[in-house]
């Protein structure tokens, strides 16, 4: 069981205290209030965007998008390309990766042309460690070593010895152990010349880290605690909790998985301690895998509390980070888990998810492991054509996978046989002419032997046959029975669940209250079943409409429950307690959620809630107010997008939960155009590669027909969805309401 190095997916952490940071924050903020407007403002604005990114994301970029609007005003390059660099940061935090990629390459066009190498470097740096972590890491190598070479021209040594760290990961998960060594070796030298006793720590652990994928597990623990050591010294509990980790992944590749899970837990209180998403994302998968490596013949239940790792470890990933490599292990987690309990045909839906992931991300062993097991369980459930296939693929990636030295070696086994083949050719001949005699009087005796066996094996079948064929007429007349009874209870059901759509139907808004209270607007709402978990709502107090856009834990019939349920909660919110801030219905709504539910954060209780978009407008002084849970809010004015983001919390309990939503206040101007939206319409699968829609291409989307009507808008985006998912089924509840003041 490999553990993951994540020392480098940090940006540099500087040891200052919180009462440094705060002192230099008021003296840049004093500094700010007497500048004039002028470059030097665009740097306090820069500087002070740099203290909060990391801290308080949401300052960090309002003091960015500052410095940008004065650095293009004043025609500042230098700024600019700060600025874009310090927004492309504060989206690295937030894991909005398309956005970095986006601000890098504006930002690398200006480093062109005006040679600002400090940035330029940085940016490389930071694109690096994005690659990272989405496991390109042939790209994160490239960038490492562009900032390499502009920090060493810098003289740098610092930023110079970080880049060599970050090298030392991508080679090392590249398999490269050799160019991994090395520039861990070079970061290490650097790092103590510097005295940068934090870097000393993280690179001693990653040192042991490539030991430990050589399965050197003395050396590996031996520079693990030098690292701890050293980090002990410095106290940076981040080191420490990833080192316990890496600790522990020894023990368990030694099998002794009591020692494991002690030392797991030690890394599992500083993860939480740290609000380490990415290091609990992880560890929770290493407690999966080492449970399911348990003995789970004796302790059954071992299975149970793997599977619970794996589905929190995947159920926090999806919903902060969503990486890639972590999921798969978590895919691949749960299928073992359904196999060791010989429920295949649970096993198989997870492991191709697995599988489509790992191609994604070209990760070709997690392919092979993910066919052979495949091959498994199609076995197990008995469909052994699907198993054969899948065992075919798994040999492929096999061969395929081969190394350098298995090649070369390949090369030299032919060049033997073909000198062999030249000295023995004779006596080939003649050994081959022997031989092909045999084989002929074995052949003959086999054929005769066929005919015999194939003959008793016919008549033995015919009466088998005959047997069967009294016995199946009478399976039929059951069966037929059956099934009748089961269309009918079935269409029951579908009666039941059509009613449910009615009644669910009746609480939504009319199209007439619409038409009545909202200008220009069109609403998109596609249920998945026939009930939805997505719904909208709308209301009116004195001079304020309220539009409300929700996405439920669930789909179908538990999805329309939980719909309802926030239909019913609205209504009393709004009308009986008079609450038209929308923060403040948000958290009444999230208290009535919680207590309706009974959910108090204790272990296993279900986390069902919604992720909703509120916005209270009021047309007399074109004031838009919005609340978000995770949804966000995008407003077009003159084509130009501008995004306001939710809070990273749902309506319901949740292990980070905020006193208050944030509530957010938009002056409209005449010809704005905003929509709010669950996530369905990004999150469908289709076009020619059947990968989702994702949210850039639905913002470029709402861009490119902002000049179309409000109704046009609608049937292009209804045309658009269906063209992209073609012959695929809809996987969402889709919910879009669009609005032009």
């Amino acid at each position: 069981m490999r553990c993951l190095l994540i020392f480098s997916l940090l940006l540099p952490i500087y040891l200052f205290s919180q009462e440094d940071d705060s002192l230099k924050i008021v003296e840049l903020t004093k500094d700010l209030e007497i500048a004039k407007e002028d470059t030097s403002k665009v740097n306090i604005l820069n500087e002070l965007a740099n203290e909060f990114i990391g801290l308080d994301n949401e300052k960090g970029l309002n003091y960015s998008n500052n410095a940008l609007i004065l650095a293009k005003k004043l025609n500042f390059s230098t700024g600019i390309s700060k600025a874009y660099y310090n927004v492309g940061k504060c989206f690295y935090y937030e894991y909005e990766f398309d956005s970095i990629i986006h601000y890098y390459n504006i930002s690398k066009e200006i480093n062109k042309q005006k040679e600002n190498l400090p940035t330029g470097a940085s940016y490389e740096l930071l694109m690096g460690l994005v690659y990272q972590i989405q496991s390109d890491y042939s790209l994160a190598i490239y960038h490492y070593k562009e900032a390499l070479n502009l920090y060493t021209s810098l003289n740098d040594q610092e930023k110079s010895a970080y880049c060599h760290n970050n090298l030392g990961v991508a080679y090392g998960n590249l398999g490269d152990y050799q160019k991994a060594l090395n520039n861990y070796f070079l970061s290490l030298e650097i790092n103590e010349e510097i005295g940068n006793l934090s870097m000393v720590a993280k690179t001693l652990a990653n040192i042991g880290g490539i030991y430990e994928d050589q399965e050197k597990f003395e050396n590996a623990l031996e520079y693990y605690k030098k690292a701890i050591l050293i980090a002990s010294n410095i106290n940076s509990k981040q080191i420490i909790a990833d080192t316990y980790r890496n600790i522990g992944g020894i023990y368990s590749q030694k099998e002794k998985f009591d020692s494991t899970l002690s030392v797991y837990n030690k890394s599992l209180e500083l993860y939480k301690e740290l609000n380490d998403i990415r290091g609990l994302v992880v560890l929770y998968n290493l407690f999966g895998q080492t449970y399911n490596a348990k003995d789970w013949n004796t302790f059954p239940d071992y299975l149970n509390i793997a599977y619970e790792y794996y589905k929190k470890s995947l159920e926090i990933n999806n919903r902060e980070i969503s990486e890639i490599e972590e999921k798969i292990v978590s895919y691949q987690g749960i299928a073992d888990v359904y196999t060791n309990k010989n429920k295949f045909n649970k096993a198989i839906p997870y492991l191709n998810k697995a599988i489509s992931m790992a191609k994604e991300i070209e990760s070709l062993d997690n392919v092979q492991k993910c066919h052979k097991a495949l091959s498994q369980a199609y076995a197990g459930v008995g469909n052994f054509q699907l198993a054969y296939e899948n065992y075919v693929l798994y040999k492929n990636w096999s061969d395929t996978l081969k190394s350098d030295e298995n090649v070369e070696l390949l090369t030299q086994m032919s060049m033997q046989y073909e000198f062999d083949k030249q000295q023995k050719e004779q006596e080939f001949y003649q050994a081959q002419k022997d031989l092909e005699y045999q084989q002929k009087q074995q052949r003959d005796r086999l054929i005769r032997a066929f005919i015999i066996a194939v003959l008793i094996i016919v008549s033995g079948f015919s009466v088998q046959v005959l047997r069967s064929y009294q016995r199946k007429k009478k399976d039929n007349i059951l069966l037929a029975h059956q099934n009748e009874e089961i269309e009918k209870q079935k269409e029951e059901i579908t009666d039941s669940i059509r009613y449910a759509k009615r009644i669910q139907t009746a609480i939504l808004p009319s199209d007439d209250w619409a038409n009545c209270h909202l200008p220009e607007h069109f609403i998109l709402f596609r249920p998945r079943d026939i009930v939805s978990g997505d719904y909208y709502w709308m209301n009116k107090i004195d001079n304020k409409v309220i539009l409300v856009a929700a996405d439920c834990t669930g789909h179908g019939v538990p999805g329309a429950f939980m719909s309802m349920l926030g239909v019913s909660f609205l209504n009393e919110i709004v009308n009986k307690n008079n609450t038209v801030q929308p923060s403040l219905i948000l958290n009444q709504l999230r208290d009535q959620v919680k207590r309706t539910l009974d959910q108090t954060g204790k272990e296993g209780e279900a986390k069902d809630g919604m992720d909703i978009a509120i916005c209270v407008i009021n047309f007399d002084t074109m004031l838009l107010e919005y609340a978000g849970a995770y949804n966000p809010l995008y407003l077009f004015r003159n084509g130009e997008l501008l995004e306001t983001k939710g809070d990273k919390m749902p309506i319901g309990i949740y292990i980070r939960e905020k006193d208050s939503f944030t509530n957010h206040e938009i002056q409209l101007e005449k010809g704005d155009t905003f929509y709010i939206f669950s996530d369905g319409y990004a999150d469908q699968f289709g076009g020619p590669n059947g990968g989702k829609f994702k949210s850039r291409p639905f913002k470029e989307l709402l861009a490119k027909i902002q000049h179309n009507s409000m109704l046009e808008q609608w049937e292009i985006l209804e045309s658009t969805i269906d063209d992209w998912r073609g012959d695929i089924d809809q996987i969402d509840d889709m919910i879009i309401l669009g609005v032009r003041v």
